[in-house]
């Protein structure tokens, strides 16, 4: 009876001693995803990311992929987050089978904290889902100096991670393919920053450290006159990207739907070439070219 005390107690202060430190650990701001605190099915069990990720190299679309949610202690909502769920191989049992990570039904004590461990983390300031923020580093969108670097820090301040995860963007670094096209439609990014629930996606300097316009000029061609070149260079020096993109320009080289019609009526380069705000569309030769030159 005595040692089965001794061992009640021990567990008790291994489980207090584990609660500060994750405590520790996310007040310094190193943790990948912060720690989980569940309460179900049996009362009480750290989860921590810091061990998972950065200790055990595990990706995050290895869990968030299926097996768990993007939002914290969705998990134990469902009825099947049961032990016995866990010893078929659902949830943490996916991985905790005896041959990948110690079977679910064997070393206890490593998991749960018990009642006691609970307390202490109430205690400690720390609630069921305990500070939830993402990768440290920043990561880096697109290629050269006009990537844009994505902190996860400063979104989770007010965006859970199933904000994002997993039906904007994929749980992996490099699965998805993000063009601004895409964004100036809603999608990925586009989704919050549409100028009503953050701002809008042509503030490009708040995003881009340098702007991604094309460092060679456009070429149109034009049926029956001679082409047009256009200068992205001359133009930022007078203009932001939102005064041209998405309207009247899409995010993308337009694929010769322009004609003099057109221009002449107000769109494309005669939204802005209309003699007030520049030069009328009528003076040909500032913008068509020799077709040899």
């Amino acid at each position: 009876m005595k040692r089965l005390i001794f061992l009640i107690m021990l567990v008790a202060a291994a489980a207090v001693l584990f609660v500060q430190s994750a405590s520790i650990n996310a007040d310094e701001g190193v943790s990948p995803g912060g720690d989980i605190l569940y309460t179900k099915p049996v009362k009480s069990v750290v989860f921590s990311h810091r061990l998972h990720v950065e200790d055990k190299g595990l990706s995050c679309d290895m869990c968030h992929s299926g097996l768990f949610d993007a939002s914290a202690l969705r998990a134990q909502e469902k009825g099947d987050f049961t032990m016995e769920s866990l010893y078929k191989g659902k949830y943490c049992g996916a991985c905790h089978d005896g041959k990948t990570a110690f079977a679910s039904n064997t070393q206890c004590a490593r998991c749960h904290i018990g009642v006691k461990g609970f307390n202490a983390a109430q205690k400690g300031g720390n609630g069921p889902g305990m500070d939830l923020q993402g990768p440290k580093d920043a990561i880096a969108i697109g290629a050269g100096d006009s990537a844009v670097r994505f902190s996860h820090w400063s979104h989770t301040k007010s965006i859970k991670c199933d904000g994002c995860h997993s039906e904007l963007f994929p749980m992996k670094r490099g699965k998805t393919t993000i063009t601004m096209g895409a964004i100036y439609q809603g999608k990925f990014c586009g989704a919050c920053h549409n100028g009503k629930r953050a701002f809008p996606v042509g503030d490009c300097a708040k995003c881009h450290k340098i702007m991604p316009a094309p460092k060679e000029d456009l070429v149109y061609k034009v049926k029956d006159l001679s082409p047009v070149r256009f200068s992205h260079q001359f133009h930022r020096n007078l203009f932001g990207c939102k005064d041209c993109h998405s309207k009247p320009f899409a995010m993308k080289q337009t694929p010769g739907r322009m004609n003099m019609d057109a221009i002449n009526s107000g769109k494309y380069c005669g939204a802005c070439h209309n003699g007030k705000k520049a030069f009328s569309a009528a003076e040909c030769t500032k913008c068509h070219i020799d077709s040899k030159s």
